[in-house]
């Protein structure tokens, strides 16, 4: 199962440093996703990153940075593809959105992969309920747009999330609510999603 990471909201001092050793650990893509920041904020944590890791970090605003640092990966938020839904996914880049209602699957077959949450109450945005219910699971479809679970999962959520047949997870708050255990949360997740179950 794939473990994506999304940057904590905000900026904090050490973010490149500690993301340098989460991909250094085995990370295979970062969402840099940042609401409040503006694009020299963008760029000073991009350029904090060593190079060889550009190309697995994913953007969701500045889409434009893509060019300046090997990057190939940009996410569409629901909104912005719902005012663009005329744009053309380029073949050169991998793309990735987020839905809310399952529903929405067949619009998005363009994409990579999409986030579709909140699987449990989320961990970084309190009052962020769950819209999974008990006994849950994935419908798949051959050659359909990847679904990874995101909101309220931690390391004790993993198994149940691999139980509803989803094709990978995205951390938030597990990792960054605790920036000095963000490593060795991480390693344990890592684990836990290349466990056989």
């Amino acid at each position: 199962m794939e473990l994506i990471v999304i940057a904590k909201p905000a900026i904090f001092k050490e973010e490149s440093h500690l993301l340098n050793q989460l991909f250094e650990a085995g990370l295979a893509v970062f969402h840099l996703r940042k609401e409040n920041a503006d694009e020299a904020s963008y760029r000073e944590i991009i350029e904090g990153i060593l190079p060889e890791y550009h190309p697995q970090i994913a953007l969701h605003h500045f889409h434009s940075l893509a060019n300046d640092y090997n990057i190939n990966r940009i996410h569409h938020t629901e909104s912005f593809r719902e005012s663009h839904h005329d744009q053309v996914v380029d073949g050169n880049k991998i793309f990735s959105t987020s839905i809310h209602q399952l529903s929405a699957i067949g619009d998005i077959q363009e994409y990579d992969y999409s986030f579709f949450g909140p699987v449990f109450n989320s961990l970084s945005k309190p009052g962020y309920l769950g819209v999974i219910p008990s006994g849950f699971r994935l419908e798949k479809k051959i050659g359909h747009t990847k679904i990874i679970a995101l909101g309220g999962i931690g390391l004790s959520q993993i198994d149940a999330v691999k139980e509803m047949d989803f094709d990978g997870i995205a951390l938030l708050g597990a990792i960054w609510n605790d920036p000095s255990q963000a490593l060795n949360t991480f390693k344990k997740a890592q684990a836990k999603c290349q466990a056989h179950t």
